[in-house]
C-alpha cells in the first residue's frame, strides 16, 4: 500500500490536472506531504476539465457519472466514478442495515426519500437496494418515492400492514415532514416498527432522542436516526456506529463535559473513520486525501470538525473507560458546513443551535423540525426572514412568539448580537429579524435542506 506521501507522487505523475494545479499554486511534489497546496471546488475541481483530474489524464473506465448536491457558479458539478470506487459499497450497506436494523430476520419494507435523478446520495442507495431486495436473500420491499413525500406516506399507509419494520432512508429534515403528514392521514404507527437511516445533514442527539419518543422506541436507541459522512466529492468518509452514538449521548448528557471538549452548545455528529481516507485538520477545516477515478490530495471540504483520540479521552478529559467500549482509537467529529451560519452583519448565528431552539420550544407551538432563512436585500438593508414550518398553524399568535423567542434567545447566546441588533434596528426603524410560520405541507418535501441561507 502507497504512504501519503508515495499516493502523492502517484497522483502528479498520473494525473495532468495536479500537475497543472501545482504550478499554478508555485508548489512542488518534492515538498513535504503536509506542505502541499490545499485543493478546493474553486481552485481545483472547477478550474481544469474533468479528464485532466482523472487518472491518466482520461475517463477510463468509468462506469458511472452522477451530480454533486452542492450549488456551482458554474452549474452543476458532474463526478465520474469508476467500479473499485464503489466495489464495497454494496456488501458493507447490506451488512449495515442488518447489524443495525435486523432486517435480516424482519420482513422490512425501505421507503427511499430522497433527491433521485443524477444525485450521488439518491442514485447510489436506490440502485444498491434494488440490487440487494432483487437478490431474494433478505426478506426486503423498496419502494422510490423520492421527494415526493405525500406518496410516501401513501405507500406506507397501504402497505406498513404488511411490514415488521419499516425503515425511511430521507434527509433528517424531512422526518417531520413525513411525520406531520402521517399524522394527518391518523395512521396509528406500531410502536419501535419505523426507523430513519438518514444522509445529508447534522442532526443533534435532542432530535435522535425525540424521534426515538416520538415512533415508539427507547429514548436511547441508537440507530432510529443513523448517519454516515461523506459527500460526491469524496465518497464515504466516516460512518456512526453503536460505540460512537453512545459515546455522543454520554457527553450530550453532560453539559460541563460537552463545554470543555467543543465550546458549544451542543454536541457534533461523532464518527468512525473510513478504511479507505486519509484525513487532516487544518484550522478546523476537514481535508480528505483519497483514491478514486478524481483522486484528491489534501482536498478542503470546507466542513469543520476535529479528530478525538481515545486515550486521551480518558488521561485528559477524564472519561471513564467503559463509556468508550469499543470505540475507535480516533474519531471524527463534525459540525456541518463551515459555512453553515447566518451572517449577521458581521456576528455568526449558528443555525444548528437555532434548530436546537427551536425544538427545546413547548409542545403547543408545533415545530416540525423545518426552517428556512433567506437573506433578503431592501435598500441596501439586509433582512432576514426565517420561515418556520409548524404542524398546526393554531390560533394565529405563533408567528409572533416565535419571532419574540427567537431573538430572545439570539440576544441570550451573543452580546455582540444584541448590541448590533439593538442599535441597528433602532437606526434604520424597522425590524432586521421577520419570522413568519407556515404549516407543512406535501409540496414542502421539495426542500432538502433544512437552511436555505441566500
Amino acid at each position: 500500500m502507497d504512504t501519503i506521501k508515495d499516493f502523492s507522487q502517484r497522483v502528479f505523475d498520473s494525473v495532468p490536472g495536479y500537475r497543472s494545479f501545482l504550478e499554478s499554486q508555485s508548489a512542488s511534489i518534492e515538498s513535504p506531504f503536509e506542505d502541499l497546496p490545499l485543493q478546493t471546488k474553486q481552485n481545483y475541481l472547477l478550474k481544469y476539465p474533468i479528464e485532466e483530474l482523472c487518472w491518466n489524464g482520461k475517463l477510463g473506465n468509468c462506469h458511472l457519472i452522477g451530480s454533486s448536491s452542492g450549488f456551482s457558479k458554474s452549474g452543476s458539478v458532474f463526478w465520474p466514478k469508476r467500479p473499485e470506487d464503489e466495489s464495497k459499497y454494496l456488501d458493507s450497506l447490506e451488512q449495515m442495515l442488518i447489524n443495525n436494523y435486523g432486517i435480516a430476520t424482519d420482513r422490512t419494507l425501505i421507503i427511499c426519500c430522497m433527491a433521485l435523478g443524477t444525485w450521488f446520495g439518491g442514485m447510489t442507495i436506490t440502485a444498491a437496494l434494488r440490487v440487494i431486495a432483487a437478490s431474494g436473500r433478505l426478506p426486503i420491499t423498496v419502494c422510490t418515492p423520492g421527494l415526493n413525500l405525500a406518496e410516501a406516506v401513501d405507500i406506507y399507509s397501504r402497505f406498513y400492514t404488511n411490514f415488521a419494520k419499516v425503515l425511511w432512508i430521507t434527509n433528517p429534515s424531512n422526518i417531520g415532514l413525513i411525520s406531520a403528514l402521517i399524522m394527518k392521514k391518523g395512521i396509528s404507527v406500531p410502536p419501535g416498527s419505523c426507523s430513519f437511516p438518514v444522509l445529508g445533514e447534522y442532526f443533534s442527539e435532542t432530535f435522535r432522542e425525540s424521534i426515538a419518543k416520538r415512533y415508539g422506541h427507547e429514548p436511547d436507541a441508537p440507530f432510529v436516526v443513523w448517519t454516515g459522512y461523506g459527500s460526491a466529492d469524496t465518497g464515504d468518509i466516516a460512518v456512526e456506529t453503536a460505540a460512537t452514538i453512545r459515546f455522543r449521548k454520554y457527553i450530550h448528557a453532560d453539559a460541563e463535559l460537552r463545554k470543555r471538549l467543543f465550546n458549544t452548545d451542543d454536541t457534533p455528529m461523532i464518527l468512525a473513520l473510513a478504511p479507505k481516507a486519509h484525513v487532516e485538520l487544518l484550522d478546523n477545516r476537514i481535508v480528505v486525501t483519497k483514491d478514486q477515478l478524481v483522486p484528491l490530495v489534501r482536498y478542503n471540504t470546507g466542513d469543520e470538525g476535529g479528530l478525538l483520540k481515545k486515550d486521551e479521552l480518558v488521561s485528559v478529559w477524564g472519561i471513564p473507560k467503559e463509556i468508550l467500549g469499543n470505540l475507535p482509537d480516533t474519531v471524527l467529529f463534525v459540525r456541518g458546513r463551515a459555512s453553515n451560519s447566518i451572517i449577521f452583519y458581521g456576528t455568526n448565528l449558528n443555525v444548528q443551535e437555532i434548530n436546537q431552539h427551536f425544538l427545546g420550544l413547548p409542545r403547543e407551538m408545533a415545530y416540525s423540525g423545518l426552517f428556512t432563512v433567506r437573506k433578503l436585500e431592501q435598500d441596501g438593508v439586509s433582512v432576514f426572514v426565517f420561515t418556520v414550518f409548524v404542524e398546526d398553524l393554531g390560533d394565529g399568535t405563533l408567528a409572533g412568539r416565535y419571532h419574540d423567542t427567537l431573538l430572545g434567545y439570539l440576544r441570550g447566546q451573543s452580546l455582540e448580537f444584541e448590541a448590533k441588533y439593538s442599535n441597528l434596528t433602532r437606526s434604520i426603524g424597522e425590524d432586521l429579524i421577520r419570522v413568519t410560520v407556515e404549516e407543512l405541507t406535501a409540496p414542502t418535501g421539495a426542500i432538502k435542506h433544512r437552511y436555505l441561507i441566500d
